[in-house]
């Protein structure tokens, strides 16, 4: 089986790639969807755009479950550990109550900025995440993360150690996303400094698709 991010060709819309990744998000990770990038139209390109900020949102509401859960097992290492006791509870379920508290700034509408400094709007999820979310689930769902006192030492470090590898696959994927949104705002804008794109097109385009 690939692992989670890979890239893989289109397998049609709708269908889940075998390790979590949704179709559309297989699409838009294609290493060569952009490689006729100067010769697609400008409404396609935003269209484009459109998709992989969608994509992105996905993902990074996605990570950042996975951060949360991934914050529980830690705890839960730390707690038997001995690390940090004092300020542990002693039932890491209770840490379960605290994941609205890890996804606060979705309330604010956007997430943690990106590499490139960009922040990274707050969607509503989409197909993708759902499919994500499941993938997440059949690693550590919350039931599972109810019972973490339950678990063996190395069913335990099992259990971190499979999140870190899904919460790094996240963040590779979100970096190729990045580079794909970069890549179309750099063509956008080449073609308004070079004079192949105007303000005035850009009206003349939106009041075409209202009459």
């Amino acid at each position: 089986m690939p692992p989670f991010g890979a890239e893989v060709p289109d397998t049609g819309a709708g269908a889940n790639y075998p390790g979590g990744v949704h179709a559309d998000l297989q699409r838009l990770l294609n290493p060569n969807m952009l490689a006729d990038i100067a010769e697609k139209a400008m409404d396609r390109l935003r269209s484009i755009r459109t998709e992989l900020s969608q994509a992105e949102g996905d993902v990074s509401l996605v990570r950042r479950v996975t951060q949360g859960r991934l914050d529980i097992v830690g705890h839960e290492v730390e707690r038997r550990s001995g690390q940090n006791a004092g300020a542990l509870p002693a039932d890491p379920s209770s840490l379960l109550f605290e994941m609205p508290d890890i996804l606060t700034d979705a309330a604010t509408g956007t997430a943690p900025s990106t590499g490139a400094g960009r922040p990274v709007p707050i969607l509503e999820p989409g197909p993708a995440a759902l499919a994500m979310i499941e993938t997440l689930d059949a690693i550590a769902s919350p039931a599972q993360l109810s019972g973490l006192d339950q678990v063996d030492d190395s069913g335990l470090g099992d259990l971190f150690a499979a999140l870190r590898e899904f919460e790094v696959e996240l963040s590779s994927i979100r970096r190729k996303l990045h580079d794909r949104i970069d890549a179309i705002q750099d063509e956008i804008a080449r073609r308004y400094r070079d004079g192949e794109a105007s303000v005035d097109t850009l009206l003349q385009s939106k009041t075409a698709g209202t009459d």
